[in-house]
């Protein structure tokens, strides 16, 4: 936005900026203190230089049927970006900063978390003078789920690609699934440090305005090795500005990624969507003030890792989900009854056994609470 037409940054909405900065990072006194914003410039420029290791990249014009898309990237976890598939959506046009910002002004979104997980939120037209003046090493960044409710006029301005027509946590209902659709602002150097989707979902990237850089390894790397902590010096940080720009050359010059089979380091586009099998590492930082949508799923080709997942990290969802898989998907449901045989795992023993684990936590919570309570009344008649 020109400097002419940008809106004053006033004391107002520094301190709510900040109260949300102390409340998502409490361990960060000084978000300027890599000094990132002042090399910016030439961070950047060395980061696109660099950014020459692309995944197929396919025109969705070209691609003649979901089959044919599934047995070329989705069978073979094989990361893509697909050009064209958002050409046709309003928020091509709609979704600029400037227009975001008029028609949802006023509406809160979220920008973090607090130590509880709980999501801190402010309104968009504080976060965008925010993001005009900010100066931060890695900046708050809108990783919003609540925009069904609170902005459900974006909803209308995207389709969920045709490529990826299969959402199978659809099954267990809005209320029980995990958070599976984001709606991103990220300013420049704002970004997300590398991991791997939750509950082996895959996931699909769409960017709308900005440019996005992304690194990508194939699963076979463990956490220690992707994560390069060794690499991070003292006094560091290990956010994506951080990973991109000073860990990962050390840790490629150290010859810790030697085992990763595939790698990529390349550069979205507005209108770019990015593919993310299951499985695979990712690390994501924003060039410029992006603009960008994403959702995670399960589809036929990924429910076998995900259901081993979720009958371990999600139980009760993991039985709701078998139940309407029975109706809905019988090939499905048996294929994970099937599992669970070959595994030897017990589902519903599982849950009957954690039932029972918490049962008696409480029980011993309450002996003890009884002994406190007669050691004080003790304590009482002696004196």
């Amino acid at each position: 936005m020109p400097v002419e037409d940008r809106k004053p940054y006033s004391e107002k909405h520094q301190k709510r900026m900040k109260r949300a900065q102390r409340a998502h990072r409490t361990d960060l006194k000084d978000w300027q203190k890599q000094q990132h914003a002042k090399r910016w410039k030439e961070t950047k420029s060395r980061l696109v230089g660099e950014a020459k290791l692309s995944p197929p990249v396919i025109k969705f014009s070209d691609l003649e049927s979901i089959e044919e898309f599934r047995e070329k990237f989705e069978k073979p976890k094989q990361p893509c970006v697909i050009t064209g598939m958002a050409d046709e959506w309003p928020a091509r046009e709609a979704w600029s900063i400037a227009s975001l910002r008029e028609r949802f002004g006023d509406i809160k979104l979220k920008c973090g978390e607090d130590d509880d997980g709980y999501p801190i939120k402010v309104k968009l037209e504080t976060f965008c003078r925010y993001m005009e003046n900010q100066k931060d090493d890695s900046p708050l960044y809108i990783f919003d789920t609540s925009y069904e409710r609170t902005c459900p006029q974006i909803l209308k301005e995207y389709r969920i690609p045709e490529v990826f027509p299969e959402d199978l946590f659809a099954l267990v209902g809005e209320k029980r699934r995990p958070p599976y659709r984001w709606f991103l602002i990220g300013p420049e150097r704002s970004g997300t440090t590398v991991h791997i989707d939750p509950l082996e979902t895959a996931a699909w990237n769409t960017l709308l305005r900005g440019r996005k850089l992304w690194v990508m390894f194939s699963p076979e790397l463990t956490k220690q090795q992707v994560k390069g902590k060794r690499h991070m010096r003292n006094g560091g940080d290990d956010e994506a500005i951080d990973w991109m720009s000073e860990m990962l050359p050390r840790m490629i010059k150290s010859g810790d990624l030697e085992e990763c089979r595939t790698t990529y380091n390349f550069i979205q586009y507005p209108g770019d969507t990015i593919f993310v099998p299951n499985g695979w590492w990712h690390c994501v930082l924003n060039l410029d003030d992006t603009v960008a949508i994403t959702q995670n799923f399960v589809s036929s080709v990924n429910f076998p890792e995900a259901w081993r997942s979720v009958r371990v990290e999600r139980k009760k969802m993991a039985r709701k989900w078998r139940s309407q898989l029975k109706s809905a998907r019988p090939d499905l449901f048996e294929l994970c009854e099937r599992m669970d045989r070959e595994d030897g795992y017990d589902l519903d023993g599982e849950i009957e056994k954690r039932k029972e684990e918490k049962r008696s936590k409480e029980k011993a919570k309450k002996k003890k609470k009884a002994k406190s309570d007669d050691d004080d009344d003790s304590d009482s008649s002696s004196s």
